[in-house]
């Protein structure tokens, strides 16, 4: 009877732990359309990578216009090209624009204006069932 009560003590820690762990773990996973949209600014702006990973949807679409070229880039590919570049702080002007905004989408334009030419982002952020993710990002350069 005595191993009987302290299995079900036992039990019972690691039930009020793991519930406690969940709950806690489950907030970070619900970011809202500003907080993956700063994320992602932070990543291109300032290179810090943090939260990254998860702003992102595994299936979102990065294009990248420069002159007649457009290049065409997935979830990894970006991913990697923000890790050349981590923590290195970009020297320039960034305003952010909302061009659209609705309760499961958002489109945000952003202009990041260096000393010769203007890199423009327009991001698409969707709620993806509780949380927000990244789904889209077009680039150009002026």
């Amino acid at each position: 009877m005595k191993i009987l009560k302290k299995m079900m003590m036992a039990l019972a820690v690691m039930f009020t732990c793991g519930v406690s762990y969940a709950a806690s773990s489950h907030s970070t996973k619900n970011p809202t359309k500003d907080e993956v949209i700063n994320t992602y600014l932070n990543a291109v702006v300032h290179g810090k990578l943090a939260g990254i990973d998860d702003a992102i949807n595994d299936d979102a679409q990065f294009t990248m216009t420069r002159g007649e070229r457009v290049n065409t880039l997935n979830k990894r590919q970006i991913l990697e090209n923000l890790k050349s570049s981590e923590n290195i702080e970009q020297g320039c002007q960034c305003t952010k624009t909302v061009v659209q905004d609705s309760d499961d989408m958002t489109t945000q334009k952003v202009e990041m204006k260096y000393d010769d030419f203007t890199r423009t982002d327009v991001i698409t952020a969707q709620r993806v069932g509780r949380g927000w993710e990244i789904t889209k990002v077009d680039t150009s350069f002026k």
